[in-house]
């Protein structure tokens, strides 16, 4: 995958065994499900690609389809240039089986088919069609929405394009935004001045809600499989550790 100037998305990234102590050590604030999504409130995660809604916030869909909560999820790309492919038609159905895979995910995690709406966006051309995806947001969400989507400095074009898209979206709407760091736990080492700590909260998750949340990342095998050519798979052993974390992370 490509990856923004000096937020360099390569190799294992910075392991949790970093990461957790150094976290544990801020005392981060804890917040509730209310304060993040209010029950009357309406949840709309707007991922970049299959499986970020999993990673971003796989344990909070969860929670709220326990509670019978409205969420919905809007599906940017269908994730088909996953594997660097030149072959058009195994790109294709790539798309197809991801959407699929997507789709038996959020069902673990609550949430129907039905309340997902996929757009259509080329994966890896995000970045060329912000007002396009920000006027079809506008179009999808409401004021007393809460917009949830991938941060603006994630490291990663697409999630950093959606993003910006959902800021438009949401300033234009008038809806709350949370910004959720998928790519940055990678590129990122504890301390780093290029993230906003000091707007990080953080979300507890209970057992059950960690393990539908890997239940739901496991329904994505053609990320968790490895590729052609010897390259490893797409959800590294990194990025799977990162996702059994007893907590979530927003930035608001």
């Amino acid at each position: 995958m490509d990856a923004v100037a000096d937020r360099l998305i390569q190799n294992a990234g910075t392991p949790d065994s970093a990461w957790l102590p150094w976290i544990a050590g801020r005392h981060m604030r804890c917040v509730p499900m209310s304060e993040l999504c209010a029950d009357a409130c309406r949840m709309v995660v707007v991922a970049p690609h299959p499986d970020d809604e999993v990673l971003a916030c796989g344990g909070l869909l969860a929670m709220r389809a326990e509670r019978g909560l409205q969420s919905m999820v809007i599906a940017v790309t269908d994730g088909e240039a996953s594997h660097a492919t030149s072959d058009a038609e195994a790109s294709k159905n790539l798309g197809a089986q991801r959407a699929e895979e997507s789709y038996a995910g959020l069902a673990i995690l609550g949430v129907p088919s039905a309340c997902v709406v996929r757009l259509g966006i080329a994966d890896g051309r995000a970045a060329h069609c912000v007002d396009d995806i920000a006027y079809k947001l506008q179009t999808l969400v409401k004021p007393s929405d809460v917009l949830v989507t991938t941060w603006c400095l994630d490291g990663h074009p697409d999630h950093e394009a959606v993003a910006q898209a959902a800021m438009r979206a949401s300033g234009a709407v008038g809806c709350r935004l949370l910004q959720a760091p998928v790519w940055m736990w990678h590129w990122a080492e504890p301390h780093d001045a290029r993230v906003p700590w000091g707007a990080m909260v953080a979300f507890e998750l209970p057992d059950h809600a960690i393990a539908a949340k890997q239940r739901a990342l496991g329904c994505h095998a053609s990320q968790l499989a490895a590729r052609a050519h010897g390259t490893g798979p797409v959800l590294m052993p990194s990025i799977v550790e990162r996702a059994a974390r007893a907590q979530e992370y927003f930035f608001v």
